[in-house]
């Protein structure tokens, strides 16, 4: 799932993503005690709030390919799993948590439906389900002086969805995960999906900036030059741009009585 090899991109990631996941675990009743497993822990930001919420008589437990960043402790247990290749088995017994997260995939899955399968699996009757993705979708740009600036920034955004979130057409949760939910007995299935307006030196795209900086290396393996990443480096500084960002999904699903 996420893959964070340096310290910048991950925290920009984490300011681009993380929010999607907190505001779905805030509209559920999350309670001191409850047993939370978290698919795609990545840099520990959300596993610390959720150990917050559950409590010293709660636990976390937090799965990613990359442990890195991942601290255990009284509360948070931590798992290395590549559960992008089969067959990953997921820790944790059937039916023993109480909220399951499915945090974005970074790689492509080999298997969405499948890995879905396995966290519903270990999802008790009465719990929930978070999902949260980004979808494939460029962002639309309002404001650049010229078409050329506009389609130098939607390259570099379909380049930086493409390389480094490593999505394509299997890097995320299936395109209709709430058919797929309905259909595995879910109930109170809610999505919803979000974007922003950026303008160029804010956060927004300062995230954008942050990202590409960190990919050069594989942005330039393919094709990009040194001025293609200096002018999006400058138009993401410029204040006259504006774009809409990339979408990103989140959803949360009921597990029936």
């Amino acid at each position: 799932m996420t893959t964070t090899r340096a310290i910048g991109m991950s925290a920009a990631l984490r300011e681009l993503l993380d929010p999607t996941v907190t505001q779905q675990i805030n509209r559920l009743d999350t309670t001191a005690g409850s047993k939370v497993l978290e698919i795609g822990a990545g840099t520990g930001h959300v596993t610390a709030y959720l150990a917050r919420l559950v409590g010293p008589l709660g636990r976390v437990v937090a799965v990613d390919d990359n442990t890195t960043f991942l601290n255990p402790s009284a509360v948070v247990d931590v798992y290395q799993r590549d559960v992008a290749a089969p067959p990953q088995e997921l820790p944790g017994d059937a039916e023993s948590f109480d909220l399951v997260i499915g945090r974005w995939p970074h790689r492509r899955l080999s298997d969405p439906a499948g890995l879905i399968d396995q966290m519903l699996a270990r999802l008790r009757p009465g719990g929930w389900l978070i999902c949260a993705d980004v979808t494939n979708t460029l962002p639309r740009v309002y404001g650049a002086a010229g078409t050329d600036h506009a389609d130098l920034i939607n390259m570099m955004v379909r380049r930086l969805y493409d390389t480094v979130l490593g999505a394509g057409s299997t890097g995320r949760w299936p395109a209709d995960v709430e058919g797929l939910l309905h259909h595995r007995g879910m109930d109170r299935v809610c999505l919803t999906a979000a974007s922003e307006t950026w303008t160029g030196g804010g956060p927004g795209c300062g995230i954008l900036a942050a990202i590409a900086v960190d990919a050069q290396t594989t942005l330039r393996a393919l094709g990009l030059t040194t001025n293609d990443l200096d002018h999006f480096q400058a138009l993401m500084d410029d204040p006259t741009v504006v774009l809409r960002s990339v979408e990103r999904r989140g959803l949360h699903a009921h597990k029936p009585l």
